[in-house]
Parts: structure tokens; sequence; C-alpha cells
């Protein structure tokens, strides 16, 4: 696999700088989060698939200071995750080059012409720091249904990560976490068992450290 250069990852996350500008501004009423940049653009290792296709991976952490956290503590899954798509998907609608997915862990934005994508998957910040959003849609239902799902071991995660030397690093992102990253890429969209680019990046990290005996 064509590994993608810095530039163009670079060029990625300017743009999408300015996406979640346009997120925090439009939603503004409804929810304050945080963006983490995750996974392999983060150290700059993305590889491009078959078809010359790359993926940036963010995080959306919502907090507690979200006015719908007021409302209903965040409890509505469905609605959140729909609020997202939506926002993106009315910015992109009338521009060729571009298409929003309400995949299913993510809201996914794809770039046509360029032949990347941004998977934005939304991670709420309590009671603990570890539940993601993922679809969960009854059998021989057409409708996106989702649900809070536990993410164990988030935080330890990223302290473990910290510890690791920059070999290190490089040996997790390239020997673990992008193999295992084509794997789930390849699996379909309603495929229960499809992990998020988060979900992969912590069980990898937790098994290579568990690996070393640290």
């Amino acid at each position: 696999m064509e590994r993608v250069t810095k530039k163009q990852s670079s060029e990625a996350r300017e743009f999408a700088k300015e996406v979640l500008n346009y997120l925090h501004n439009e939603l503004s009423d409804k929810y304050t989060f945080a963006e983490r940049l995750v996974g392999s653009a983060q150290w700059n290792t993305i590889l491009k698939d078959s078809k010359g296709f790359w993926d940036i991976d963010y995080q959306l952490l919502l907090t507690s200071n979200s006015e719908e956290y007021l409302k209903n503590g965040l409890k509505n899954a469905t609605k959140i995750k729909n609020d997202f798509f939506n926002c993106l998907n009315e910015a992109f609608k009338n521009n060729k080059n571009f298409r929003v997915e309400n995949s299913t862990t993510a809201v996914t934005l794809i770039n046509l012409r360029d032949k990347y994508s941004y998977d934005f998957v939304i991670i709420r910040l309590f009671p603990q720091n570890k539940e993601i959003i993922r679809r969960n849609n009854k059998r021989n239902s057409s409708i996106n249904e989702f649900t809070w799902n536990q993410l164990p071991k988030f935080n330890d995660a990223y302290k473990k990560l910290d510890k690791l030397s920059p070999f290190e690093k490089q040996d997790l992102i390239e020997n673990y976490v992008l193999p295992r990253k084509v794997i789930e890429k390849r699996k379909n969209d309603n495929d229960p068992s499809k992990k998020s680019s988060c979900e992969v990046f912590i069980e990898e990290v937790n098994n290579y450290v568990r690996r070393k005996n640290y």
C-alpha cells in the first residue's frame, strides 16, 4: 500500500479545521465538544487502500456543558448522531465533490475528488469517559437507530500510549493498528462486528502493552 505524503495529510487536516469550526458554530446551541485527532494521521503513517482512498479519524468528545446534557443527559444517541450527520449533509449537499454518510460508528465526510475521507466518531465524556455511539438497527428495519456503547479502557489506552518510546509508537501504528484498520474497512457497514478506528486503536494499544509486559 502507498503511504500518504505529509503534505497531502497536512492539507486535509487544515480543511478539517474549517469543517470542525463549522460544526462548533452550527451546533453550539445543542452541543459543546472537543476534538481529538487519532490514529495514523497523528503519526503521519496514513496508507491508501487499493483504490487510492485514505482517511483521517477524529473523536468528537461531548461534554456536560452541552445544552442537550442539561435537558436529557445526552441520552438520545440517535438524535445526537443525526444532528451531526444532518449538519454536515446540509453543508455539502450541493457540492458534487463531497458525500456525507451516516456510518456504523462515525459521521463520514468523503472528498471524492481528492480521494480521502474524515471519520468523526462521537464519544460521551461521562459518566466515565468511555461511551461511543454505534448503529443498533432492529432486524428487518431500514431506520437508523443508534445507542451508546461502552468503550472499555478508553483513558488507560492513552496513558499507556504516552509511556511508549517513539520507536514503539511507530511499531504499534504501522504493524498493528493499520493492518487492523484495513480489515475493519473491508467489512460491510452493516456488519455488527465492524469496529471504528477508535475502538481498533484502544484494543491494539492495550494488546501491544500487554505483549510487552509493561
